[in-house]
């Protein structure tokens, strides 16, 4: 098994958390080093374990531990967040129980339809929703499969199942392991949203932070799991304004003790503005709806007028309040949500990736399940497009977008020397000018030492090429440290190139963008 990204090391680690970084990861350092061999793709965390015990979730403990337990820890423990755990050597997440595949698919939504819609007429049951979805019904389709059913608002008809099929989808192409959903309409004209859960058996909600103690393949603190600190960037992209503790579930996937948990999010109601039409129309109707000047509230005796309120107003039938326009940086989730406290610029940087790869095409398949009107469809795709250019480019942002390409061996006959591609990502998407782009290059050892003089480069497209110094020639580990600059600003983080020797050619062996 190659090595995943190293970590930094910390005395407040536990003894437990440690031994499992070190089993995966390898022991790591400042600066950091790589072993010779090709990236870690896909994570072992589906071995065989009995059924572990659907966990126990207490609201209240949970209220306490987000809005309580979550200040106390940042108050007393100022550390920044430690480096992703579930990293690999090239800087992405590979492929495990919590997520799919490696980034960069053809076919982000092969595999999403597994059993289809529900065949009518279904047959109500009197269980209670595994997915603790408010309003839903279990419900047995025709050909005697479960579906949990919520229906529509009549005032708002496709408003809450077009979201809930479309986020879905979304969230598919992203690489999360998601519940399967379809707007279903029955002959009586009633809109729902058919999510076929549960699929396999639920134990319940996926803890936050820690691990799951009956699990042996959990080995990382949720806190610190990539796939769960980007969700915040991927939250702004579609408006999700809660991450509450049913949307995330554990399931036992297999025969009984040749099984294992595999997470996923199921009940995706909020999003694309939804929740924001749910909340201003219960304000609306709040009857003790206070005055948010508090000051104003004491001095008044709470005897202030009570606070005007406006009944929301989407665009079009069908569509939530989604905004055309969203601050990426200020984007909060409430309920707190704990791996997003800890997302570094890198986490943010890979997860703009991801949502930029997604096709345009499988952007329009996902709004074509919500099965709105085709003006109010247009519409949804348009700010989709809108809102995604924006938390992409701030996610960018954050880092030197540099993805590495090939390296070219030296070549004796010309004197050329030994040369190494990237792509410039902000400038491919056109979301930085090249004309106003520039890089600079530092050249080290494995121990942090220069071995060349910096150089800054400039390019007339979005891919640079850096030739490595004539020193290089004797050095058998070189890192490549690129800072991309904007109008002459440098952005906050450089990409570190490493590169090792093999068989007497340096060939990549790992990157590190924070």
């Amino acid at each position: 098994m190659s090595s995943l990204q190293p970590q930094k090391s910390s005395l407040r680690r536990s003894v437990s958390a440690l031994g499992a970084a070190l089993l995966l990861l390898g022991c790591g350092y400042r600066p950091a080093r790589f072993r010779a061999a090709p990236p870690l793709l896909v994570v072992a965390d589906e071995q065989p374990i009995p059924r572990p015990d659907r966990s126990i979730f207490i609201p209240e403990f949970y209220e306490a531990s987000v809005y309580v337990g979550r200040e106390l820890t940042k108050a007393l423990d100022p550390r920044h967040a430690v480096e992703a755990l579930d990293v690999n050597a090239v800087d992405e997440v590979p492929a495990s129980s919590w997520f799919r595949q490696a980034a960069f698919i053809d076919k982000p939504l092969l595999g999403y339809r597994r059993v289809g819609p529900p065949s009518l007429p279904w047959r109500v049951t009197s269980e209670v929703a595994a997915s603790e979805t408010p309003d839903a019904q279990v419900v047995i389709d025709a050909r005697g499969t479960r579906y949990e059913v919520v229906p529509d608002d009549p005032k708002r008809p496709g408003m809450k199942s077009g979201a809930s099929a479309a986020a879905s989808r979304i969230l598919y192409a992203l690489g999360y392991h998601t519940a399967e959903v379809h707007v279903v309409t029955t002959p009586s004209g009633e809109r729902f949203t058919a999510t076929r859960w549960p699929s396999e058996e639920d134990l319940g909600p996926t803890a936050k932070s820690g691990v799951r103690e009956d699990d042996p393949n959990d080995r990382f603190d949720h806190r610190d799991r990539r796939s769960l600190r980007g969700l915040k960037l991927a939250a702004a992209w579609l408006d999700l304004a809660t991450l509450p503790p049913r949307v995330f579930r554990d399931v036992y996937v297999g025969r009984p003790n040749q099984g294992h948990v595999e997470h996923r999010l199921v009940g995706i109601d909020g999003a694309l503005g939804v929740r924001h039409y749910e909340d201003d129309v219960a304000w609306l109707k709040d009857a003790n709806r206070e005055n948010s000047n508090f000051f104003l509230r004491v001095f008044s005796l709470g005897l202030s007028p009570k606070p005007a309120a406006f009944a929301p107003e989407p665009l079009l039938p069908g569509l939530g309040l989604y905004e055309p326009f969203v601050v990426a940086e200020n984007f909060s989730l409430s309920p707190p949500f704990a791996p997003a406290d800890r997302m570094r610029a890198g986490d943010a940087y890979w997860m703009a990736k991801r949502i930029a790869s997604i096709p345009e095409r499988v952007l329009g398949r996902a709004v074509l399940s919500s099965k709105l009107p085709p003006l109010s469809q247009h519409t949804l795709m348009q700010l989709l497009l809108l809102r995604r250019a924006q938390v992409v480019a701030w996610g960018y942002g954050l880092v030197s977008p540099l993805e590495p390409g090939l390296v070219s061996p030296p070549n004796p006959k010309t004197g050329a020397l030994a040369r190494l591609q990237f792509v410039d990502l902000a400038v491919a998407s056109r979301m930085a000018d090249r004309r106003l782009s520039s890089y600079q290059v530092r050249f080290l050892d494995g121990e942090n030492r220069p071995i060349g003089p910096s150089v800054i480069l400039t390019s007339s497209t979005a891919v640079v090429k850096v030739e490595l110094p004539a020193s290089s020639v004797l050095a058998d580990y070189v890192v490549v440290a690129v800072t991309a600059r904007r109008a002459g600003r440098a952005l906050p983080f450089a990409v570190q190139l490493h590169l090792r020797r093999r068989q007497g050619a340096l060939v990549l062996v790992g990157v590190q963008h924070d």
